[in-house]
């Protein structure tokens, strides 16, 4: 599971802080072996922060990027209590929502893309 203050802290490190990036998040499938292999990739569009259940989510979509930009001045604003809430990625399949936690992070210099991993 990761939290709010890891994601900022992770993207300052991994890319110091470039607003230019765009985010996006990639499934991660484990083999019997225990290795982890990327098995689709989709962008991230919107977020949204949900004080009851103590989330922000990060929604799958095929509109507008979001940017890292846009995301660390929402980010930013939150209280030090929300920066402890989970970080999720959220998508629908096959007409089911799935709320998948973070399981790691990485960055691609040369597509400009900040990645989230989540396991399927």
């Amino acid at each position: 599971m990761k939290v709010i203050i890891d994601l900022i802290e992770d993207i300052h490190t991994a890319i110091n802080n470039d607003k230019s990036f765009s985010l996006a998040s990639m499934g991660l499938k484990e083999e019997k072996s225990g290795e982890f292999f990327p098995s689709w990739e989709s962008g991230i569009c919107s977020m949204k922060v949900d004080d009851a259940q103590r989330r922000l989510f990060l929604f799958l979509g095929k509109d507008q990027p979001l940017y890292i930009g846009d995301l660390l001045e929402d980010l930013n604003a939150l209280s030090n209590e929300k920066m402890m809430y989970e970080v999720c990625v959220s998508y629908s399949k096959k007409n089911r929502r799935y709320d998948n936690a973070l399981i790691g992070f990485a960055e691609s210099f040369e597509e400009k893309k900040y990645f989230v991993y989540v396991s399927e």
